[in-house]
């Protein structure tokens, strides 16, 4: 059993606690998650099984797509809805304003981690030392807001969708945003529609979902990595790779880095590294057996 799975991941729960879920329905222990969801947050999250659990990292990698809904004129501890208010302040702005610090926001950012996050931190999750009254420095980091829009707008609630790079605390995005507009903000609710090029609507399952059914909804193994350039090798050189040997690749390729290695016949082997030489680096490959 190898593949992806693409959750429609409920409200309340944690992303190892749907991880520990499907684990028991499947009945297999290598499972885990690409890009954990806050309990609050809902929508898409991938779901990686078996040999698929080599490519987390790369579909952790991917951009997301999220619908957010703000409430502004308060900020909590947690930066969303969920945690204890710390500060209140009136909001009462015209629709045009709002969108005009919606447009600043886009484009290249520095982000710092908010405390309570899962990044791990001496050994620990940072919410972990947050819920014990310590705060850790967190370094900042770049991130990318393709597009943001408002999608609904009513008094001090409204609903964006936000568009950004892995990395990318929305609930950070809206914090700034309601101090940006000289007010405050935090998250009532988030939804994760997309990561890279996959949608919340297309083969998506449910954590009730019965063994059958997951079954039958999981993905191959290359359908989280399609944002990588495809190869095709002759059996002499899949032999090679196989073996972990580099080989020499003579065809064009616009950009060096990642690419999708498979047969002549389309069996998906697994990622290679293609460097300045023009050689082909096994990086991570399916098992044979």
């Amino acid at each position: 059993m190898n593949g992806f799975l693409l959750l429609d991941k409920p409200e309340g729960l944690t992303s190892a606690q749907c991880v520990y879920k499907l684990r028991n329905t499947l009945g297999i222990k290598r499972i885990g998650h690409c890009g954990t969801l806050d309990p609050l947050a809902t929508g898409l999250l991938p779901i990686c099984i078996g040999e698929a659990t080599k490519f987390s990292n790369y579909a952790t990698n991917l951009d997301k797509v999220y619908e957010v809904e703000i409430k502004f004129g308060i900020e909590t501890n947690t930066g969303d809805i969920t945690g204890q208010i710390i500060a209140k302040k009136g909001f009462d702005v015209p629709d045009q304003f709002l969108k005009e610090h919606l447009a600043l926001i886009k484009g290249i950012n520095y982000q710092t981690p908010p405390m309570y996050s899962a990044i791990k931190k001496n050994g620990n999750p940072l919410y972990y030392w947050a819920r014990k009254g310590v705060y850790l420095y967190r370094e900042s980091r770049k991130i990318r807001v393709k597009d943001i829009k408002l999608i609904h707008r009513h008094e001090n609630m409204a609903k964006l969708k936000v568009s950004c790079s892995k990395g990318t605390y929305v609930r950070t995005l809206v914090e700034q945003l309601g101090r940006n507009m000289e007010s405050l903000a935090t998250v009532s609710s988030l939804k994760r529609l997309e990561v890279g090029h996959l949608h919340l609507e297309k083969n998506f399952c449910n954590l009730d979902d019965s063994k059958e059914i997951l079954e039958e909804k999981i993905l191959p193994c290359d359908s989280m990595l399609r944002e990588f350039n495809k190869i095709e090798l002759n059996m002499e050189d899949v032999k090679k790779v196989r073996n972990g040997l580099s080989i020499d690749y003579n065809a064009k390729l616009e950009n060096k880095g990642l690419v999708r290695i498979y047969t002549k016949d389309n069996l998906f082997l697994g990622l290679g590294l293609i460097g300045e030489e023009n050689k082909i680096q096994p990086k991570r490959l399916l098992s044979t057996n």
